[in-house]
């Protein structure tokens, strides 16, 4: 444990781990016990000599990825993902010799069929774009560069160009982990021609590959928070081991050789299962295990084993515990360790106490029934789902595979029931401080006698977090960082009314069908998973602007997740077949939609409603204007209204002004005219956009008007998230998230 927060210390995650690392010293201290003190003290320093040594190599590899002339990548074929047009997949750089991931677009439907097909892994040559991992710019945003850095890759790699890449044959051999990814690769693509949903359970359970064929099963049993049981474990470990002690019994090979025959299978299924960190864990710990036990004739137990896999992994990769699901692998296997005594009730239940912090620290919600969901299915997946499985693969013919599917969609329909009932709680980010007190009255539970106190405290805890995320003292205007796209989100204090104008989302220019995407959307990632990190699941009122999929596209993909009471729209747009197509694909009913113009009068209390004046079709000419008094700072937000709209609004309403200008268009030249700059006489403008887009947004004549007259502006390319925020006792101020932390920013004077 000392170690583990050694690393979140050293890595600066938050100077807490600094004090936790401290309590767990003078606890050893205080026990009394040296040569524990001296090996706790000696890993701690030698872990931090080997974090530095990975630091510095690092700021190294960092300095030295760009290159000028064509490169050689290895790309294992297990590791080829295609979405649409899209290619993403885990390469080596042979020039280099590092790890990265590897993207780029495909050109045509035959190169789409031609990877996901090809079965051997291969080298190419080509000139890539290479550069650091990006890191979040949103807040509370999946940190994918902690992720990366967690697997030791630091570096992402774009191929621009296809035409550019060419395959070389016999570059260099890695012959016995090249024949374990295309072994996989192999057993992949056979698995696709069982029966649905055979192909998605054999792939999941034996391999460790996740398709989207049956995304809603995957977010049923993610949402009933029993992932563990379906992703390649410890448990999928035991019932390996034992399985093939079993199986050699048959040919007369008694069961200590079978188990020597481990040392040998267990690591090559590190390979064929994905090599995820949980496998990784768990087959060096069984191979520890069985090694000393049986090889060196030492007396090795589990919780040594796991103590000892834990310094080996920290040694190889530092920032290993970065990764949510490596958190929730170690220490739900420690309890387990601990619980071996305990009755499988109790245990569930104790196990299912220690995970709930990290779980609300990573996913925001929980369900209420997991603990009894956890008894229900594993003798399911025991008896069932694994079974059926591993039949249905290795008997040849449809003699199995079609009963065996039966079962496992029986069994599919049944997760999908269980999730829909009632019991799971969006509870919102808690603190770290919080996880860490929730971790340790956890622990005390279990080791003080009187522990009816400590449940009482900790109950009281929970509540006074949730109460605290659900009720906050704070208000906050957030300026999303989505893209080349526009969302901004209104939360007043208490969270008494949720307002959103658009959603943003991805414009398409005639996309064939081989070339759209089935992965999330950034509404998904970025816009839904901010709310519910706020303890958010519900919006009161959505505004879209105007028609433009860049305002719009995200809000049937939001939905999915979070309830929107009502949509309000430019009058006209509400008719349109392809806003009626949209809201098809989502939650939201036609009676919900309300389309406006400036003489409806009360649709809402807060926001004024500015334009349009009259009935359209939702194009950037009807755009609605909104303007809103944010604790005596004034707001508005244009859309994509062009500069004869602006025009026509301070005409109309020539005693309106504003501190915080949302400029039109993403910044371009047709919007944000020098007079409507001059009129609303702005303390700070704030443009949304893309990096690096296509179109040159913010347009430079857009940023020269804004110059011209005095007012600085922030863009969300260059800050990321941007948040207006009204905390209790305090004047509003500003926070930016563009390098992935917070940095607090005064509002300019006018």
């Amino acid at each position: 444990m000392c170690l583990a927060a050694t690393s979140f210390a050293i890595a600066g995650e938050n100077r807490i781990w600094w004090v936790v690392l401290a309590f767990l010293i003078i606890r050893i201290i205080v026990l009394g016990n040296k040569r524990t003190l001296l090996l706790c003290l000696l890993s701690c320093f030698i872990f931090a000599v080997r974090f530095e040594q990975w630091q510095r190599n690092y700021q190294e590899v960092i300095k030295n990825c760009q290159v000028n002339s064509a490169q050689h990548f290895l790309i294992y074929a297990d590791k080829i993902a295609v979405d649409g047009n899209m290619m993403k997949c885990d390469a080596f750089w042979i020039e280099k010799r590092e790890k990265l991931k590897l993207t780029a677009f495909l050109k045509n439907e035959e190169q789409q069929k031609e990877l996901k097909s090809i079965d051997d892994s291969f080298t190419i040559e080509c000139q890539a774009d290479i550069s650091p991992v990006n890191q979040p710019t949103n807040e509370n945003e999946f940190d994918y560069r902690k992720y990366c850095q967690s697997q030791n890759i630091f570096l992402s790699a774009f191929i621009k160009d296809w035409g550019s890449v060419q395959r070389v044959e016999n570059f260099q051999s890695f012959e016995p982990v090249l024949f374990l990814h295309d072994f996989r690769k192999k057993c992949a693509l056979s698995f696709q021609k069982l029966p649905e949903p055979l192909d998605w359970y054999a792939m999941i359970l034996l391999l460790g590959m996740r398709t989207d064929d049956l995304s809603d099963v995957y977010s049923s049993i993610k949402k009933l928070g029993l992932l563990y049981i379906f992703c390649l474990s410890g448990m999928h470990v035991f019932y390996l081991s034992n399985f093939l002690c079993r199986f050699v019994q048959k040919f007369g090979i008694d069961y200590e050789t079978g188990q020597l025959l481990n040392l040998i299978v267990l690591p090559c299924f590190v390979f064929v299962g994905g090599g995820s960190p949980s496998l990784i864990r768990a087959v060096m710990m069984n191979v520890l295990v069985i090694g000393c036990n049986r090889l060196l004739k030492i007396k090795l137990t589990s919780l040594t084993a796991w103590s000892f896999v834990l310094l080996i992994n920290l040694m190889s990769c530092p920032k290993l515990l970065l990764s949510f699901g490596t958190q929730l692998s170690y220490l739900l296997t420690l309890a387990i360790i601990l619980q071996q005594d305990e009755n499988q009730i109790a245990a569930s239940l104790k196990i299912n106490l220690l995970s709930l912090p990290i779980i609300l620290y990573q996913t925001y919600q929980w369900n209420l029934f997991t603990c009894l969901f956890s008894l229900m299915i594993l003798p399911l997946f025991e008896c069932m789902i694994l079974p059926a499985t591993v039949l249905g693969v290795i008997i040849p013919g449809h003699f199995l595979s079609r009963p065996c599917a039966l079962i496992l969609r029986t069994s599919s329909n049944f997760l999908q029931f269980l999730s829909r009932l009632p019991g799971n709680i969006v509870f919102g980010k808690p603190s770290l401080t919080f996880v860490l007190m929730a971790l340790f009255l956890a622990v005390m539970t279990e080791t003080q006698k009187n522990g009816l106190k400590l449940w009482i405290v900790m109950f009281t805890c929970y509540c006074a977090m949730f109460l605290a995320i659900h009720f906050p003292l704070s208000s906050e205007i957030v300026y999303f960082d989505i893209g080349q796209g526009d969302c901004t989100l209104i939360r007043s204090q208490f969270n008494r009314e949720v307002i959103m104008i658009d959603t943003g989302g991805k414009v398409s220019f005639n996309t064939q069908e081989w070339q759209k995407r089935k992965g999330r959307t950034n509404g998904e990632t970025i816009v839904a998973n901010y709310l519910l990190s706020k303890g958010i699941k519900k919006i009161d009122r959505l505004y879209l602007t105007h028609q433009d999929a860049d305002h719009v596209a995200n809000f049937p993909s939001i939905s999915q997740t979070i309830e929107i009471k009502q949509v309000i729209v430019p009058k006209g747009m509400e008719n349109l077949e392809s806003f009626k197509k949209r809201l098809e694909e989502s939650t939201i009913g036609l009676e919900n939609v309300i389309g406006v113009t400036t003489q409806d009068d009360g649709v809402d209390n807060d926001l004024r409603l500015l334009h349009p004046f009259e009935s359209g079709q939702g194009t950037n000419d009807d755009s609605l204007v909104l303007w809103y008094d944010f604790n005596g700072i004034k707001c508005i937000f244009t859309g994509d209204l062009p500069q004869a709209g602006e025009k026509e609004v301070i005409t109309k309403y020539p005693e309106i002004n504003a501190d915080i200008l949302k400029t039109g268009h993403h910044g371009s030249k047709t919007s944000t005219s020098p007079e409507f700059v001059r009129k609303m006489n702005p303390r700070l403008a704030i443009i949304s956009c893309g990096r690096n887009n296509r179109y040159g947004h913010p347009n430079q004549e857009t940023l020269e008007t804004l110059n011209n007259n005095g007012v600085p502006y922030l863009s969300t390319a260059n800050c990321g998230m941007i948040k207006l925020r009204k905390s209790f006792g305090e004047m509003p101020y500003l926070c930016v998230y563009g390098d992935g932390t917070a940095s607090r920013l005064n509002l300019p004077l006018r």
